[in-house]
C-alpha cells in the first residue's frame, strides 16, 4: 500500500514537473511579473483614490504595514515613493476622471495576461470572446479593491472593538491577546478565498465541475506564497545585496523577482487544479460495461 502511494505521488510530481517545463512557466511568469509590475502601481492608485472618497485614505498606511511583514522593505518604500508622488487624484472634476479610467484601463492588463497565464498552466484554450475576458478582467479589479476594504475594516475596526471590550471589563487581556493572534489564520482564510476565487472564476473552464479541483492549487499558492514571499524578504531586508548591484534600480529589481516568484507559484497552483480536475473528472465517469 505505502508502495503503491509513493509511486502515484512520483507520478503526480512528475506529470506536474512535465507540464511546467512543456508549458514554459518560467517565460509565463516572467511575462506575469512584467505585466503585474506595470499594473501594480496603477491598481494601488485606484485603491488610494476610492479609499480617499471614502474618508478612509489612512486605510493605505494600514494595507502596507500588513504588507510588509511578507513583502521586502524596498518594495513597500517603493509603493509608497509612487503613491506620494502622484497628484493626478488631488484634483477634482474632468482631471480625477480621466486618472481614475487611465489606472483602471493600466489595472486591468494585468488581470488579463494573469487570465492568459492560468489558461496556459490549465492547458486550457481561451473560449471567451475578447470584450468578455477584458470585461471580466475590469470586474475584478472592482472586487480586489472591494475585498481589501473589507479585509482592512475588519483588522482595523476588530482592533478597535477588541480595546473597547478589554477597558470595560468585557473580556480580559489574555482573551484579547488570543482574539489578535487569530487574525493571522483569519489573514489566511481571507487569502486562500482570494486565491479559491481567482483559480474557480479566471481561467476558461467547465464551471460545473471545478468547485472542489480548485482547492488543492489554493492551498498550495497561500502556503508558498507566504512562505516564499517571507522568506524573501527576511533575505534581501537582511543583506540588502540588490541595491548594491542594480544602485537605484534595486527596489525596481526586487519588486520584479518578488511579483516573478508570486507568478510562478500561481501557475504552480494552476497546474495543480488541472491534475485534480483530471482525477476528479475521471472518477466522475462510469465504468463502460462490455457484454459479450
Amino acid at each position: 500500500m505505502l508502495k503503491k502511494a509513493k509511486s502515484t505521488f512520483a507520478e503526480y510530481f512528475y506529470k506536474l514537473i512535465e507540464t511546467m517545463v512543456n508549458e514554459d512557466f518560467a517565460n509565463a511568469a516572467a511575462e506575469m511579473a512584467f505585466m503585474l509590475a506595470i499594473g501594480i502601481f496603477p491598481f494601488m492608485l485606484f485603491v488610494t483614490a476610492i479609499f480617499g472618497w471614502l474618508g478612509k485614505k489612512f486605510f493605505m498606511a494600514k494595507f502596507l504595514g500588513i504588507l510588509s511583514t511578507v513583502a521586502p522593505n524596498d518594495v513597500i518604500h517603493l509603493i509608497q515613493k509612487v503613491l506620494n508622488e502622484v497628484i493626478i487624484f488631488e484634483q477634482d472634476g474632468v482631471l480625477a476622471l480621466v486618472g481614475l479610467v487611465l489606472v483602471i484601463f493600466l489595472a486591468h492588463n494585468a488581470v488579463a495576461v494573469v487570465i492568459k497565464g492560468l489558461n496556459r498552466a490549465s492547458m486550457t484554450i481561451e473560449n471567451r470572446p475578447f470584450i468578455v475576458v477584458r470585461l471580466l478582467s475590469i470586474f475584478m479589479v472592482f472586487v480586489y479593491a472591494f475585498l481589501l476594504f473589507i479585509s482592512i475594516n475588519l483588522i482595523v475596526f476588530g482592533k478597535v472593538i477588541l480595546l473597547f471590550l478589554a477597558n470595560y471589563g468585557i473580556i480580559t487581556d489574555n482573551m484579547m491577546n488570543v482574539f489578535l493572534i487569530l487574525r493571522w489564520p483569519v489573514a489566511f482564510l481571507m487569502l486562500f478565498a482570494l486565491a479559491t476565487m481567482n483559480y474557480y472564476v479566471l481561467p476558461a473552464r467547465d464551471y460545473s465541475i471545478a468547485r472542489k479541483s480548485v482547492i488543492p492549487g489554493s492551498l498550495f499558492f497561500c502556503i508558498f506564497w507566504l512562505l516564499g514571499s517571507w522568506g524573501f524578504s527576511l533575505y534581501v531586508n537582511e543583506l540588502g545585496t540588490y541595491n548594491k548591484v542594480y544602485g537605484t534600480l534595486g527596489a525596481f529589481a526586487i519588486l520584479m523577482l518578488w511579483l516573478y516568484y508570486s507568478s510562478i507559484i500561481m501557475l504552480v497552483g494552476a497546474a495543480i487544479n488541472n491534475q485534480t480536475l483530471d482525477k476528479f473528472s475521471k472518477s466522475n465517469v462510469p465504468e463502460l460495461e462490455h457484454n459479450f
